[in-house]
């Protein structure tokens, strides 16, 4: 059946596949980014090098195949092919993707090149990439837009609605892919179903032009005859306007790109450097296009195009003006609205919408602006409705064109140069000129004169702008109030705040703004270093964190000789691997060339290694991409990243990165990776364990500051000499590195691993998710964290300074040597100067020394430092203890008191005992085999507790003989099976015993044990009294068993 040509359905239907088309659009420029991010980097220079390639093919399609719609006699049949054309290639794309990495890659190294070679070929790699189906992407309006005007009437309702319609679309594709489907289903996949997409509106559209009889539908349009045909209301274009509004809309395309870097850049100092911000900000300017776009489609009886284009422009410069004056209590804003949710994983989206909310507050009026003014011109610029698809097409070439410099330049020079005000004072200047320009068109004389006017004002105006407005926001935006800390109470005191602050150093760079701002305290100057309104670096509390990461690693191998470190932060880190004595050679590689500006002022602190220091060289690239070019072996690698919820950072996170990573490590290399606890959770902290550990099978996890981790990976066994670490730590120069964070004997330096070898890889879940580039999960779910405000407690779980037997370099060092005084006091100059010092560490610390030294006075009193308040059971404990045997007569009465009180003496000796000691336990051991007469209801309880004291004593055959006891199924010897008074204590116990049998050597008796825990319900994440150490023991015993036999008969929790 025919379809009408004039149908509103058929339009309809047209509109809806150029909606559809549209949302592809987006989600092909959102996962190509990704793509080629993933071997050309993510510099500035390589984001624009994408950029360029990805609208310039928009240009290039609109201005070379916008002309073939013109002479096609089947425009929709032109737009079908070109949809089916680019779902083609998305769905071959990962195979190509392939090729053109291994290409790069191949003649990146044959070559050698370096600094203007390597960006040469990064814009080469990226054309040969994504030109092809961007050109036939910039052919899809032309071609639409001559299929559906059918008089030069209908041009500008026709164009704006199509232009609105794919921008709607656009927003569509934006919310999917990095909300939906990047997400949920990973890149590859995203590009299938923007392929799919394409694919159906190419099909539909490719059906409707067979129905339609386009062949001969073309001979029945007639062409008017004179511009004027579509009625008196129609403007009869005079070329002269044409080039105007040719030229203007180029300019204006690029000042919109001006303003879109300018605002991602303030709201993301505003809102936080986050993707959904990011993503956010983006559709918020394409809504503003829409609504613009929308308003011309409306407009029915406007008159003159060109003016109302020159107006359009006036407007855009005016509210940027006025807006240019508020912009600086956006943080402040968004402080305080943010602070009114409550931080739950279910709010998360209000928090999405709010950031939404002031990103429409801050774009949306300006960018309806913009929006108007593209389909003014493609009405102005076509006088013959038989050159439409080519004059359209012409009109968004050039505005893609100046899109594209307004990218390159605003972002790599403009922003650089005058700093973000002025460079916004600058995009307004070229508005009003515009505007005034196409206003003045009929008027040379006085144009002339105005537009010089303009021009001299404008200078001033620009200069005036960043000494009027970039000191205030540079306080401002440099804050980091989306983080709720250290707001201001009110707007009074916020206005005092931003005439307060003082920068060592500040410069809104290509791809970040970073600063270096002094605090004064204590007599005592500290330097903190922020990008993107967040504190990377310092020299307060970070030093901690920053010189550990530098010396854990080459304290674990100090024979190594080169090394590189990804993340300059302030080089403090650098500074500390420079200082052994073995290092040669230092690559470190830090993708801010700002970063490095800034860390310059921090050389008393990082020895001055950004000096022309003879063992570094800094290489100003992005870490993955670096990778991909060196082929040199390095003996450590250190990675210091921000947190993965920053947009891009979760790249060095990924399981490639470590793969890479591994390959440019030498036999026996170690790597170390900074993991945030902080602003996450436990499933995030999994996540990125496991990813660790699925390249770098031996791990362990040292602590810096509170919730600064230092994950240590390596692809064989380590095994560190204690002497050849005690010989390292008593060199000069790396003694006196340490003792600025008071670490000033080898087992203080050694109390920092938490996690040993033994345990690291079994920590997260065989199952937990894994964070890889082409699944990017973590970076979405670190950004929810982030929200929440919760820190992973995981590591707490599992730090093994609280086991008697532990298996860290620490447990080691106690079961081999004795702590001299010398090391005691060590203990006492790092933690107790800390209001948040480890109090059960310390006050099982100075017992020790106390039994170690009886008659020294000295832990007594430092016992009585320890801010550690008593828990309840312990002051039950101590209240009751010497009633003891009094208690054990009344029990023949009433048990409850004296059960009551041994609970409570068994909880205080778990809190008492640590990798330091482990309390005596007679009197307790006594009165638990009492309470196994006395109760033979909770006996089995009891018993599990001598078994848990046994364990605790390394008395492997006394453990398991209770702990058999305690499980025994003869209810008529040992009571009901029940554990009712301490639903706890099984799975606790049942651990100790999978540990027993292994030290024993009786692994068969292990496996038996772990298939009992599973079927007796103790493993799961549903489980109530779960515990984590026992699904642990079971991963260890599974691993052990693959690793001798092969897959595992038990499964694995």
């Amino acid at each position: 059946m025919l379809v009408n040509s004039r149908s509103p359905a058929l339009f309809g239907t047209v509109v809806v596949c150029f909606l559809v088309s549209g949302a592809a659009g987006l989600i092909y420029q959102t996962v190509w980014a990704r793509y080629l991010g993933l071997f050309l980097g993510h510099t500035s220079y390589a984001v624009v090098a994408v950029l360029v390639s990805f609208m310039g093919g928009l240009a290039l399609g609109n201005a070379w195949l916008g002309h073939f719609a013109d002479r096609t006699r089947r425009p929709l049949a032109l737009y079908g092919y070109l949809e089916l054309g680019i779902g083609l290639y998305a769905v071959l794309f990962p195979h190509y993707y392939q090729f053109c990495h291994d290409g790069y890659v191949a003649v990146l190294r044959s070559t050698g090149a370096g600094g203007s070679g390597v960006l040469a070929l990064k814009f080469a790699f990226s054309l040969l990439t994504i030109l092809v189906p961007t050109v036939l992407m910039g052919a899809t309006f032309p071609a639409l837009a001559r299929f559906a005007t059918r008089a030069l009437a209908e041009l500008r309702e026709k164009v704006a609605m199509l232009y609105a319609v794919n921008s709607a679309g656009a927003i569509a594709g934006c919310v999917l892919a990095d909300f939906i489907l990047i997400p949920g289903i990973g890149l590859e996949a995203s590009l299938y179903v923007a392929a799919f997409c394409n694919v159906a509106p190419g099909a539909v559209a490719l059906y409707l032009s067979y129905q339609l009889r386009e062949n001969q539908l073309a001979d029945e349009i007639a062409e008017p005859a004179s511009p004027n045909a579509g009625g008196p209301s129609a403007e009869a274009p005079v070329s002269s306007h044409a080039r105007l509004a040719l030229a203007a809309i180029g300019i204006s395309g690029f000042v919109a790109m001006l303003y879109e870097v300018v605002w991602t850049r303030l709201l993301a100092l505003a809102l936080g450097s986050s993707t959904h911000a990011f993503s956010l900000m983006l559709i918020t300017f394409i809504s503003g296009i829409t609504v613009g776009a929308v308003i011309i489609y409306r407009w029915k009886n406007l008159k003159d195009d060109l003016n109302a284009f020159g107006w359009a422009e006036i407007a855009l410069a005016g509210t940027l003006f006025l807006s240019m004056f508020f912009y600086e209590y956006l943080p402040f804003v968004f402080g305080k609205m943010a602070g009114l949710l409550d931080r739950t994983d279910a709010n998360y989206p209000f928090y999405a919408l709010l950031q939404l909310g002031l990103c429409f507050l801050v774009m949306f009026v300006p960018t309806t602006c913009l929006g108007m003014t593209l389909p003014l011109v493609s009405r102005i610029s076509t006088s013959e409705l038989r050159h439409a698809g080519g004059s359209v097409g012409r009109v968004f070439a050039v505005n893609t064109a100046g899109t594209v410099l307004g990218a390159a330049l605003t972002g790599l020079w403009l922003m650089p140069q005058l700093g973000m005000a002025r460079t916004l004072a600058l995009g307004i200047l070229l508005n009003a000129g515009i505007g005034l320009a196409v206003l003045l068109r009929s008027t040379q004389v006085s144009r002339i004169g105005v537009m010089a006017g303009v021009g001299l004002a404008g200078v001033v105006w620009v200069w005036t702008a960043g000494n009027v407005f970039q000191p205030t926001w540079k306080q401002a935006f440099s804050a980091g109030f989306w983080r709720l800390t250290n707001m201001p109470n009110d707007l009074a005191a916020y206005r005092s705040y931003l005439r307060s602050g003082e920068f060592a150093y500040y410069k809104d760079g290509a791809g970040s703004s970073v600063c270096v701002v002094p605090t004064y305290g204590s007599g005592k100057t500290n330097l903190f270093l922020k990008v993107n309104g967040k504190t990377d670096a310092s020299t307060a509390e970070d030093m901690k964190t920053q010189v550990m990461s530098g010396h854990v690693p080459m304290m674990l191998k100090p024979s190594a000789t080169n090394a590189l470190i990804v993340g300059l932060g302030c080089g403090v880190t650098c500074g500390a691997v420079a200082v052994h004595p073995s290092i040669r050679h230092i690559d470190l590689v830090e993708i801010s060339p700002e970063v490095v500006e800034g860390a310059r002022l921090f050389g008393p602190y990082n020895h001055r290694v950004l000096e022309n220091h003879p063992k570094v060289r800094v290489v100003i690239e992005d870490a993955k991409s670096f990778l991909l070019a060196s082929e040199s072996k390095y003996d450590v690698i250190v990675s210091e990243p921000s947190n993965p919820w920053m947009a891009g950072v979760a790249a060095v996170f990924s399981r490639e990165f470590y793969e890479q990573c591994a390959s440019r490590l030498s036999p026996g290399g170690v790597m170390v990776q900074w993991v945030q606890a902080y602003e996450s959770n436990d499933r995030t902290f999994a996540l990125m364990l496991h990813t660790f550990g699925s390249v770098f099978p031996h791990l362990s996890v040292w602590q810096g500051w509170q919730g600064d981790l230092l994950v240590t990976g390596s692809l064989l066994p380590l095994e560190p000499d204690l002497a050849g670490m005690e010989a390292r730590f008593q060199h000069a120069d790396v003694k006196a590195d340490l003792k600025r964070i008071e670490v000033n004997s080898l087992p203080v330096f050694l109390s920092h691993q938490l996690i040993s070898s033994g345990w690291g890889r079994f920590v997260a879940p065989p199952d937990a998710e894994m964070h890889t580039d082409l699944y990017p999960v973590l970076e979405f779910l670190a950004q929810r964290a982030f929200f929440v405000r919760t820190s992973s407690d995981l590591w707490q779980v599992f730090n093994e300074n609280y086991n008697p037997r532990s298996s860290t370099l620490l447990g080691r060092y106690l079961r081999e040597r004795s702590l001299t005084e010398d090391d005691y006091w060590s203990f006492v100059d790092y933690h107790l100067p800390n209001a948040i010092a480890p109090g059960r560490l310390l006050r099982s610390l100075f017992l020790r020394w106390r039994e170690q030294d009886p008659n020294s006075i000295e832990p007594l009193a430092l016992l009585t430092r320890v801010v550690s308040p008593p828990l309840p059971h312990e002051v039950f404990a101590l209240r009751f203890e010497k009633d003891l045997a009094r208690l054990e007569s009344f029990a023949k009465k009433d048990l409850l008191p004296y059960r009551q009180l041994v609970m409570n003496m068994m909880q205080t000796y778990r809190d008492e005992r640590t990798i330091f000691r482990v309390p005596d336990a007679q009197v307790l051991r006594e009165t638990l085999e009492k309470l196994i007469r006395l109760d033979p209801a909770n006996q089995r309880v009891y018993r599990l507790y001598l078994a848990e004291i046994a364990w605790d004593r390394s008395d492997d055959a006394a453990c398991l003989q209770w702990a058999a006891d305690a499980f025994n199924p003869d209810e008529s010897k040992f009571g009901l099976i029940q554990f009712k008074l301490d639903p706890k204590a099984p799975p606790r116990v049942l651990q100790r015993a999978i540990e027993s049998l292994l030290q024993l050597g009786r692994f068969d008796d292990a496996i038996s044990m772990c298939r009992q825990a599973l079927q007796q319900g103790y493993v799961g994440e549903r489980v109530v009294n779960r515990d984590l150490w026992l699904e642990a023991t079971i991963r260890k015993v599974d691993f052990r068993l693959q690793e001798a036999r092969g897959p595992a008969p038990a499964a694995t929790p």
